[in-house]
């Protein structure tokens, strides 16, 4: 606890597709940049995102909150979508502002963050995402340090009325794991067909937080489930003296020309939404489907995915210092 030291790693800093494990960024983008009462506007575009959505409709307006939470606990790509144009305008300037978050979060190994849903190949914006697991790493420690968005990820059902008087009421993408694994906390899934399974798993036991992180498993489920074994059976005066260590939790903030928390809440967008160079980009991010079979056992790890378990650190926040599922 309170160490970010890194028990165990295979390939933590091979750049792969992350898939939806993305939309933890462009939830700490629109977290930290929009007031608490913005109202995120639906354009043709989100709408028309493919294939996991939560149903927006063009020229709907949805409350900040909802829109997070359709975001993170069912993994709606019109969410991110939406929420990439309210905060920046279009997705190419929203790209822009992934980058410039992952830079102050810390992130070394250099990700291309493009898409907000994480939608990757043809079907992704400007062909989509690469991240490692090491940055994933330090998107899922920052993201579950925030207590609001930890709170939505370890959501095991989301139920709300939504424009329209539309009831939702949708199972997390996660609740396989949230359900099954004993004291896990969160937090996110990912699959696409470049992608494969991928996870980010945060558990507690104890008073001790675990974070296991699986891009292009195999049998992701049961490998976090190994990882975050491994890192309990760790006694704390036995994590290696000479451990990588994750650097510091921050805050993402946004640059000065985006007055993110300006007190006019009800502001529709802080640049005008423009049509996208790509027009109405169909998404392919896959379902994780009720009939996908899942092994149980032991899983080897690929030599094609990254896997990396850490101790998180600091469970509240802290600015930068320069400011000024596939079930079984």
């Amino acid at each position: 606890m309170d160490t970010g030291k890194v028990i165990f790693a295979d390939h933590p800093h091979a750049s792969l597709p992350p898939g939806s494990l993305t939309k933890m960024v462009t939830a700490l983008v629109a977290a930290d940049w929009l007031p608490a009462q913005t109202l995120v506007p639906v354009t043709p575009l989100a709408a028309n995102v493919t294939p996991d959505k939560v149903g927006m409709k063009p020229g709907q307006m949805w409350p900040l909150s909802d829109t997070l939470q359709a975001l993170l606990v069912f993994s709606a790509n019109d969410a991110a979508y939406a929420l990439a144009q309210r905060v920046s305008g279009s997705l190419a300037q929203f790209s822009v502002s992934m980058q410039e978050a992952a830079a102050q979060l810390g992130m070394t190994d250099h990700p291309i963050l493009r898409d907000p849903a994480g939608l990757d190949g043809t079907e992704g914006f400007e062909g989509g995402n690469r991240m490692t697991p090491w940055d994933v790493a330090i998107a899922a420690r920052a993201l579950m340090a925030n207590p609001e968005l930890a709170a939505m990820v370890g959501m095991k059902q989301l139920d709300f009325t939504g424009p329209g008087h539309v009831v939702y009421g949708l199972d997390n993408q996660n609740l396989y794991f949230l359900d099954t694994y004993p004291g896990a906390i969160g937090i996110k899934t990912g699959l696409t067909d470049a992608a494969g399974f991928c996870v980010a798993e945060e558990a507690e036991r104890g008073g001790r937080h675990m974070l296991a992180i699986v891009l292009n498993g195999s049998s992701s489920y049961q490998t976090a489930a190994d990882l975050l074994n491994r890192g309990f059976a760790t006694p704390v005066q036995a994590e290696p003296l000479d451990a990588a260590t994750l650097p510091p939790i921050v805050e993402p903030e946004p640059p000065a020309a985006l007055p993110a928390k300006s007190t006019n809440n009800n502001l529709v967008s802080p640049q005008p939404i423009t049509a996208d160079a790509k027009g109405l980009v169909p998404g392919s991010h896959q379902s994780i489907a009720p009939s996908a079979a899942m092994a149980v056992g032991a899983a080897a790890v690929p030599i094609a995915a990254g896997v990396l378990v850490v101790g998180l650190a600091m469970r509240r926040r802290k600015r930068p210092a320069s400011t000024g599922p596939s079930p079984p």
